[in-house]
């Protein structure tokens, strides 16, 4: 198991960038091709689970482990799947001011790989997709077009269906 984080400064707001990111059935919006996926929540707040059709990674399944409005901060965990060849992950996320009109998007986890792959290059791949996730948020809070970095391992999955 190895830890991971990724985090990034933005030119926008924690309150509103954390009214985007609180929901727990938004990711969609925020991933490459996320248009072409789908997502079912069942359940509300802590302990909700959705379920996730990504096309770009195929079938992934979460658990909402915390949820703290006055901390900006959730947690969820890999119940199903296997994106990019984790066996396991646990992911924190927070929204930090920086001042009134800034704030630190940070995500920090836990993460193992599948037994067959090398840990490390799947824990850089889970800091790129979370890195990519970022990117969606932001791009979307401010109406713009994302620029995705390119995923490593991004359809390992779907080649294991």
């Amino acid at each position: 198991m190895i830890e991971i984080e990724h985090r990034r400064d933005t030119d926008l707001p924690a309150d509103i960038v954390w009214e985007e990111v609180r929901h727990f059935d938004r990711v969609l919006k925020w991933v490459p091709r996320g248009d072409e996926s789908t997502i079912t929540v069942v359940g509300k707040g802590v302990g909700a689970v959705r379920d996730i059709r990504l096309a770009t990674q195929g079938y992934v399944q979460h658990r909402l482990v915390a949820l703290d409005d006055g901390q900006r901060m959730f947690s969820y965990q890999l119940t199903a799947g296997k994106p990019i060849g984790m066996q396991d992950y646990t992911v924190v996320a927070t929204v930090t001011p920086v001042d009134e009109d800034h704030c630190t998007i940070r995500w920090a986890g836990k993460m193992t790989a599948e037994a067959s792959l090398n840990e490390a290059e799947i824990g850089h791949a889970l800091e790129i997709a979370l890195g990519n996730m970022t990117t969606g948020i932001i791009a979307l809070l401010k109406g713009e077009v994302p620029k995705f970095e390119q995923q490593p391992n991004e359809a390992w999955q779907l080649h294991r269906d």
